[in-house]
C-alpha cells in the first residue's frame, strides 16, 4: 500500500497594492472596492501544501527545506516589500494572487501542488484547492512534456 501525506509550509511577506479599474470613474471604484481603491498594504500569510507519496527511503513527500527554498525564490523574493500591481499586474485580489503564485510553483511541483492559501488579513483569505489547480495543471502538463 502506498502511503500518502500532505505537507504544508507557511510564509509571510509585506506588500502594497491598489484595487481599482482605470476605466471606471472614481465613485464606482470607491463603491466596489471601498478603502482598497486607495494605495494600501498588507502583511500577507501564505500556506503552500503538497500532497504525494511518502518516499520509503527518506520518509518524506518532499524535504521541507526544498519546498521552503522554492517558494522563497519563486514567490516571496519577488513579492516581499513590493507593489503588487507592478509585479503581478491586473486586479491584485487575494484570489488572483493565489493564481499567480500557483503559476510560479507548478513548474517545480506539478501535480504535487495541493493547496495554496493566502491570508490578506487575520480574518480574510483566499484558497486554491486541487479542484481550482487542476485546470492550471492540465494547461501546464502538455508544455512540460513537449
Amino acid at each position: 500500500m502506498q502511503r500518502l501525506a500532505l505537507i504544508t509550509c507557511e510564509f509571510t511577506f509585506e506588500a502594497s497594492h491598489q484595487l481599482r479599474r482605470e476605466d471606471w470613474p472614481e465613485a464606482q471604484n470607491a463603491g466596489v472596492f471601498g478603502n482598497c481603491a486607495r494605495l494600501h498594504g498588507h502583511s500577507y500569510r501564505l500556506l503552500v501544501s503538497l500532497r504525494g507519496p511518502i518516499d520509503p527511503e527518506t520518509g518524506m513527500v518532499v524535504n521541507f527545506r526544498d519546498l521552503k527554498q522554492e517558494v522563497r525564490e519563486r514567490v516571496i523574493a519577488r513579492l516581499d516589500h513590493q507593489h503588487l500591481n507592478e509585479i503581478v499586474g491586473g486586479m491584485t485580489t487575494a484570489e488572483n494572487l493565489c493564481y499567480w503564485i500557483a503559476r510560479q510553483l507548478i513548474p517545480v511541483w506539478g501535480g504535487l501542488l495541493h493547496r495554496i492559501e493566502l491570508w490578506e488579513t487575520r480574518t480574510s483569505f483566499a484558497t486554491l484547492t486541487e479542484a481550482e489547480l487542476a485546470p492550471l495543471l492540465d494547461a501546464w502538463l502538455p508544455q512540460a512534456v513537449a
